[in-house]
């Protein structure tokens, strides 16, 4: 056998025992990570229900470090409305894989959009999440058949836990603060020592809506991640915009924890506007932390469908929501 396949086989052994199977360990269970978070604004920030000049929904789909065992994959499906009264709502199913641990998580967002200007608004939104944590233990590659830490899975039951967030936004420039999930619970299974502490976690992003000229548009943005236990994450994004048909950038994602290793991974996206109302986007990743030695692929993939609405227009959003 190779051995680096070997090697890799067993580290991930080592992964999961530490992670899964320590007696009274608690572990900070993290959201998902978005390379292109503007593909779907709304995952990180309830303020965003309605903010978008049409109805939409979509499906989103998130594959980190291909050719890792267990790497993290995750898939989405999305919808974002306008109300009646200046409210938006939002709704989202998530599916999140991480070695032999799935969750499942539903979640509505409901905002209130506030017109302040002519030209700006500011939005508060809440969000109600309901969540399952299922850890497949019998699908854990171990040296022991036998062993009965392996004959059976483990499952959470339903959680519940709420988050919120604001928004400010002319149709030139967006700021927005989030808290996803605003309390710490802790997840248990019954009849096992196992124990999930959920890990609080905090984004802040801002960007600009700029013309360089009559067919193109220049986006950049920002976003700040801090999450309990993690390193602290700034994204950099840039998208220049074609005729509003064809977007496309470059990402950086830095590590601001480290010092030492500033960087943590690059790539660019590329979205297109086709049939009028379906928006089609792709994302690649290319790792810079130690993980490259492994894989050097992340892909994301998005498609989503637009409806106009009767609905009043708050102000035309920015191009920032995609």
């Amino acid at each position: 056998m190779n051995l680096n396949i070997l090697a890799m086989k067993h580290a991930s052994i080592i992964l999961f025992l530490l992670l899964f199977l320590m007696p009274g360990k608690t572990n900070a269970q993290q959201e998902p990570i978005y390379g292109q978070y503007m593909f779907n604004v709304s995952v990180i920030n309830p303020a965003q229900a309605g903010g978008n000049n049409a109805n939409q929904w979509g499906v989103l789909s998130r594959h980190q470090w291909l050719g890792v065992d267990g790497a993290p994959e995750t898939q989405t499906v999305f919808a974002n409305f306008r109300l009646p009264r200046r409210l938006g709502m939002s709704i989202g199913i998530y599916h999140d894989r991480l070695g032999p641990e799935v969750s499942l998580q539903f979640q509505t967002d409901l905002a209130y959009h506030a017109r302040i200007t002519d030209n700006f608004n500011v939005s508060a939104g809440i969000r109600l999440v309901g969540s399952h944590l299922r850890v497949n233990l019998s699908e854990v590659p171990n040296t022991d058949p036998g062993n009965p830490l392996f004959q059976e899975n483990l499952s959470s039951g339903l959680m519940f836990n709420a988050g919120a967030g604001i928004l400010a936004y002319s149709n030139k420039t967006f700021f927005g603060v989030s808290v996803p999930k605003v309390f710490r619970t802790q997840m248990t299974v019954s009849d096992s020592d196992f124990r999930k502490k959920q890990a609080t976690h905090l984004f802040a992003y801002a960007g600009l809506n700029l013309d360089l000229s009559d067919e193109f548009l220049f986006i950049p943005s920002t976003m700040f991640r801090y999450v309990d236990d993690a390193p602290v994450q700034l994204d950099l994004n840039t998208v220049f915009s074609y005729r509003n048909i064809l977007d496309f950038g470059p990402m950086i994602r830095t590590n601001l924890t480290d010092e030492n290793d500033w960087f943590d991974a690059v790539g660019f996206l590329i979205g297109i506007q086709f049939l009028e109302k379906w928006y089609f986007g792709y994302m690649y990743e290319y790792p810079l932390s130690d993980i490259r030695n492994l894989t050097k692929q992340t892909h994301e993939v998005t498609l989503r469908f637009s409806w106009d609405t009767t609905r009043e227009r708050f102000i035309r959003s920015p191009r920032y929501f995609l």
